[in-house]
């Protein structure tokens, strides 16, 4: 498998209530579902990455941290 994953983050929004989840993808799969809350967090079964949701003030950050191996 290649190092270099294919990361997706597909946010669920309904209007008038505004952002209810992000779907992940990491390795090329679906890894499952964040509640749209502070420090939210999924972890690649596949390469051990965490992805993690963070909200400020009025805007949210995704991110991923990898492991060093």
């Amino acid at each position: 498998m290649s190092k270099k994953s294919i990361v997706d983050y597909r946010v669920n929004y309904q209007p008038g209530v505004g952002v209810l989840s992000v779907e992940v993808t990491c390795c090329h799969q679906r890894i499952g579902e964040m509640r749209f809350a502070d420090q939210q967090s999924l972890t690649c079964p596949h390469c051990q990455a965490r992805h993690v949701l963070s909200i400020e003030h009025n805007h949210f950050h995704l991110s991923q941290h990898k492991k060093d191996v």
